[in-house]
């Protein structure tokens, strides 16, 4: 979610230009990116994890940005964001937040707070509020989050030969979720640290006109979920929205047990790895992105890893048509881009869903490309207005968002 902050201490000339560029990003933006100050301020992502599918383990890292020097006042946050999801449909969130810190030191990133709710054209809606702290001049990070979702969306079932047969059925689910996670700096752009999260769910059948079969009894139930997980990752990417170089790397663990008091044991781990690496000076990159996802046994079917699903989502699917135990996906990207605001893309990759990690390498292939344009949206900051048109084996897709795949 992109959003332009205007502090009461800016001249009306600044604070009319954030109002147009405001105005600009309104009618591209979905949630995920926030568009940056215009001035001596620093851009700031609040990825509120409401406008798509419901997830284990959403991320709450509304503090991504590229780092810059700035003041200690607090700024203000707000933004109405249309959007448009592949199962949700169109839809409006309203976000507001607050920039703000925890000590005197302005040469780090800074602390952000934000609160909001969407909805969606088929009826969906969600309210979500969320803290990421920035303490002991970023030696740690504290993430906190809450929030309840009601949304409907395509049950295709399990497996591979669900997913091709492309048959649905209807599903409603409401969801309050609350999460803490506390990272702790162990080396120079490296954190490390761990998370508790709760989960309530009910899920239900709207209607089986697609002629899909249902979820199992149990996942039908009415849920009460507690997990204990960790978190690492490391980050040596020289800017957030456009990287020539640098990695990104996240490595996240769920254990979901009935000792704490849930009503069903299971684990969940992701792998999210990109690489960034420059061809032809800061004009031609390619990007490389793995996704790799698994569930134990006894996991519901909405918690299990699928494809198109979160950041480096595959592009070319419908989020949660494949889904399995196993879960992985490809993906290479040349980006190039002009002495001006323009931008080009091509890419490509795979995706593989399986009941076993075993099969995962015997595994039908589900391939994926595409072609893009990118606009830039601000002369300071690389941040774009991404157009993307991608095609996989059921299909093709157009993607019309704020911000990277990856």
């Amino acid at each position: 979610m992109e959003i332009i902050p205007c502090h009461p201490r800016r001249s009306r000339y600044t604070c009319r230009r954030a109002a147009m560029m405001l105005a600009l990003s309104v009618t591209v933006m979905i949630p995920r990116t926030a568009l940056p100050q215009d001035e001596g301020g620093t851009p700031v992502v609040i990825d509120p994890a409401a406008g798509t599918m419901p997830e284990v383990g959403p991320e709450i890292e509304p503090g991504e940005g590229t780092a810059r020097r700035t003041g200690p006042a607090v700024t203000p946050l707000i933004a109405p964001i249309p959007f448009k999801n592949t199962q949700l449909g169109w839809g409006l969130m309203l976000m507001g937040g607050l920039i703000h810190r925890f000590d005197a030191d302005t040469s780090i990133k800074p602390s952000t707070a934000a609160a909001g709710g969407f909805y969606t054209e088929n009826g969906s809606w969600g309210v979500m509020a969320m803290e990421n702290a920035r303490l002991a001049q970023d030696r740690w990070r504290l993430r906190l989050m809450a929030g309840h979702v009601e949304v409907r969306y395509d049950f295709y079932g399990i497996g591979q030969d669900a997913g091709n047969a492309g048959r649905s059925v209807e599903i409603q689910q409401n969801m309050n979720m609350g999460t803490v996670a506390a990272l702790r700096r162990v080396a120079n752009n490296v954190y490390l640290g761990g998370t508790t999260l709760y989960m309530g769910a009910s899920v239900s059948v709207r209607d089986t006109t697609g002629h899909g079969l249902p979820p199992t009894a149990a996942d039908i139930s009415d849920p009460q979920l507690f997990a204990v997980g960790l978190q690492g990752e490391a980050d040596t990417r020289n800017d957030d929205y456009w990287p020539t170089r640098g990695t990104l790397a996240r490595l996240k663990a769920w254990f979901f047990l009935d000792a704490l008091g849930g009503d069903r044991s299971f684990q969940r781990y992701v792998l999210f790895w990109s690489w960034f690496a420059p061809m032809r000076g800061k004009r031609l990159v390619v990007a490389t992105n793995l996704n790799a996802a698994g569930a134990s046994s006894d996991t519901p079917f909405w918690a299990l890893p699928s494809v198109g699903v979160g950041r480096g989502g595959l592009r070319g699917y419908t989020q949660g048509r494949y889904r399995d135990a196993v879960m992985t996906t490809e993906q290479v990207e040349l980006r190039y881009h002009s002495t001006g605001r323009f931008g080009a893309t091509v890419f490509g990759g795979f995706g593989h869903i399986a009941p076993t990690f075993g099969d995962i390498f015997k595994a039908q292939v589900l391939p994926a490309g595409g072609l893009g344009v990118r606009y830039q949206l601000t002369k300071k900051y690389p941040m774009h207005m991404r157009f993307d048109y991608s095609w996989g084996r059921d299909g093709s897709l157009f993607y019309f968002s704020v911000s990277e795949a990856f």
